[in-house]
């Protein structure tokens, strides 16, 4: 298995059909997407495309002007009796009601009515469907000879409510067929245009709605029972008045600018608060709008078609294989060009084609957007996890023999090393342990190995969880940089400070297992000095390298650290690192020196413990400590050499050193202009 995840060929199907099935899986997530952009690909053909309205088509709005003119709607049927005697003089080829007419009305007014349907002869009125899928057709009183009727309602898309299509038929619960109020429509204007139209009803095979023996409208895709209206804007219909038509000099005028005769003349509510509103890609519009929409694709032909769904999902699973193998590809120039091919072409220029050059619409056009951003992180992340296992085989190869950081910087720069050195601010860490040349002749050499393992093991680990840099090991000496992959800060030197203090504890563990074999116990010697220094990498090209740091405050610190075995102490620090961490250690100063070959004066102090955590008997031990300094730079050394005498008694070391040196200068007072600067001879 882990053989065949290696190869590309294979983990791409792998992945490209899990991402498939994820977007089957997010199908009902989809849809919503789809629709909306489907809703913009109208919107946007329109504007581009600019689709007309066939001029056959006259909507009649009943609307604010209706009714200040005609009365409050519903209107008494006898103003459509009115409405029908004035336009049947201009001969249009067919008037279709939006308006239900299920139950009767006064005696008087169904009577006008009646007769008025029964002259005209074109009359298409329409259907109710209800609750029950059951046909409620107009009221008995009309002769079922004088007109056609059909049922109204549209498809609505459950998901946001908005009609995109129309059923051309359907059975009622008696199995009853009925065809929609637009064919209906388009059955009275056939037959009007050509007396020879076919009266039966259509059916449906394979991708089309046979409506007659020679004509056929697609349907929206293959097996389907609906038919996609192709919406165009509202405005690009003729529209009129009710009111304009109700009153004859009125539509006389415009029959002037408007040709009635053979026209489709469609009437309905257009008004608010009628509630004949429904949601289209073209925004709210009204029944008779819609109906205008279905009548205007029948009629130009522009039949909108879904793009064969098995085909369209055979494409996003190629997309996807292509996709997926691209971005898995090892060459970044090969996964940036592809990648802005495949986004050029399945983002832009084949949804443009599509919405140009045909009227095809795309069942899953979020699909195929998400499909890429799928394939290129989902590749991306398994290329990751690939090529970061075998870069973490490799820095766990390289860190056995330098330091992290810098294996990854090997790693990310492709093996390729910066030897150009770079000055940084740096905190230096030395230490050694005393006398360890004496504590390895007691050890045979498979121990004295063993033991600086795990001596340098227990210390090193307490470094790198402090994120310094154990730039080298020299027997049992360790020297360790702070700051060398970071910014500069305080909190560099009181980190420093901690760890120092965490290895002197961590000595217990370490005593614990060879305190016996030694004879005595592990002491370690630690110095911690700041400063610039030159950070990079030293060696022969393709030879030897070594990350290190040099320069002249590296080169104090490793003599700073002898300073402890001339005072006695473990954990010494420069002037530098007291001053940054002094608000979170306490420190003793010790003395102002300077080390061999230097002539710079170095303050140096011993780092105690934790601020606030010392004894008393520590804090009198430094009280008296500082008063015998005092006495000391003010040349009363005999004075000095008493208290230094007192607290060395109590094993104080650094007292030890003083007295040396006050027994010295009282038999041999130092030159008069002396600096209080002691000059340390040994290196």
């Amino acid at each position: 298995m882990t053989s065949l995840l290696k190869s590309n060929n294979v983990l791409t199907v792998i992945i490209s059909i899990i991402i498939v099935f994820i977007l089957l899986l997010s199908s009902s997530f989809f849809r919503v997407l789809n629709k909306s952009i489907q809703n913009k690909y109208y919107h946007v053909k329109s504007e581009i495309v600019g689709l007309t309205a066939n001029p056959h088509i006259i909507i009649v709005e009943i609307d604010d002007k209706s009714f200040s003119e005609v009365g409050r709607f519903p209107f008494p049927r006898s103003a459509y009796a009115i409405f029908l005697e004035n336009i049947k003089k201009y001969k249009p080829a067919v008037v279709a009601f939006d308006i239900l007419f299920l139950d009767p009305s006064s005696e008087q007014e169904d009577k006008i009515f009646i007769k008025s349907i029964s002259d005209a002869r074109n009359i298409v009125l329409w259907s109710a469907l209800n609750n029950k899928w059951e046909i409620q057709t107009p009221y008995s009183g009309i002769k079922s000879w004088s007109y056609t009727t059909g049922y109204l309602p549209p498809n609505i898309e459950s998901s946001n409510n908005t009609v995109y299509s129309f059923t051309p038929a359907i059975r009622d619960s008696e199995g009853r067929i009925y065809e929609h109020f637009s064919l209906e429509i388009m059955r009275s204007f056939y037959k009007y245009l050509y007396e020879d139209s076919w009266d039966g009803y259509g059916s449906y095979k394979g991708w089309f709605y046979n409506f007659s023996p020679n004509i056929s409208y697609p349907l929206a895709s293959k097996g389907s029972n609906e038919i996609l209206i192709n919406f165009i804007p509202p405005e690009n219909f003729t529209r009129i008045s009710f009111a304009d038509v109700y009153n004859e000099s009125a539509l006389r005028k415009l029959s002037k600018d408007i040709d009635i005769t053979d026209a489709i003349i469609l009437i309905g509510p257009a008004a608010e608060g009628l509630k004949d509103e429904f949601f289209t890609p073209n925004g709210i519009e009204y029944g008779v709008n819609v109906h205008a929409n279905i009548l205007n694709t029948l009629l130009t032909r522009e039949y909108a078609m879904y793009f064969d769904s098995q085909l369209e999902w055979i494409l996003i699973f190629f997309l996807v294989i292509l996709s997926v193998s691209v971005n898995l590809s090892p060459s970044n120039r090969v996964l940036v060009f592809s990648n802005i091919g495949i986004v050029a072409v399945f983002w832009f220029i084949f949804p443009i084609s599509i919405l140009l050059g045909t009227n095809l619409i795309l069942n899953f056009p979020s699909e195929i957007i998400f499909s890429l951003l799928l394939a290129f992180t989902s590749a991306n992340i398994v290329k990751y996890l690939i090529e970061d296992t075998n870069k973490r085989k490799l820095n766990q190869a390289l860190s056995e023999y330098v330091w992290e950081n810098i294996a990854d910087e090997i790693l990310l720069e492709h093996g390729k090393v910066n030897l150009d050195g770079q000055e940084k601010n740096l905190v230096c860490f030395f230490s050694d342990i005393e006398w360890f040349t004496s504590l390895s002749e007691k050890l045979s050499p498979g121990e004295l190995v063993t033991f600086l393992r795990e001596y340098l093991s227990v210390m090193t680990s307490i470094i790198m969880d402090k994120e310094w840099h154990v730039d080298k090991f020299e027997w049992d000496a360790i020297m360790a940089l702070w700051g060398a992959f970071t910014e500069h800060s305080n909190a560099d030197y009181i980190s420093a400070c901690r760890a120092a203090l965490l290895q002197k504890e961590a000595l217990d563990t370490v005593n614990q297992k060879w305190e016996r074999k030694l004879g005595s116990r592990i002491k370690a010697r630690m110095w911690i000095h700041g400063g610039s220094a030159i950070i990079g990498n030293i060696g022969a090209i393709w030879k030897k390298m070594e990350f290190t740091a040099l320069w002249d405050n590296i080169n104090l610190a490793s003599r700073l650290e002898w300073v402890n075995k001339f005072y006695g102490t473990y954990v010494c620090v420069s002037e530098v690192v007291q001053f940054a961490a002094k608000d979170f250690y306490e420190f003793r100063y010790l003395d102002t020196i300077t080390v061999k070959w230097k002539d710079i004066p170095v303050k140096i102090y011993e780092l105690l413990w934790e601020k606030g955590c010392l004894i008393d008997t520590q804090i009198q031990i430094i009280d008296s400590f500082m008063m015998a300094i005092e006495l000391y730079n003010e040349r009363n050394f005999s004075d000095a050499f008493d208290v230094f005498s007192s607290l060395a008694q109590q094993w104080d070391t650094p007292s030890k050193s003083y007295m040396v040196r006050c027994e010295t200068y009282i038999t041999a007072p130092p030159w008069e202009d002396w600096d209080w600067i002691y000059n340390m001879t040994e290196k």
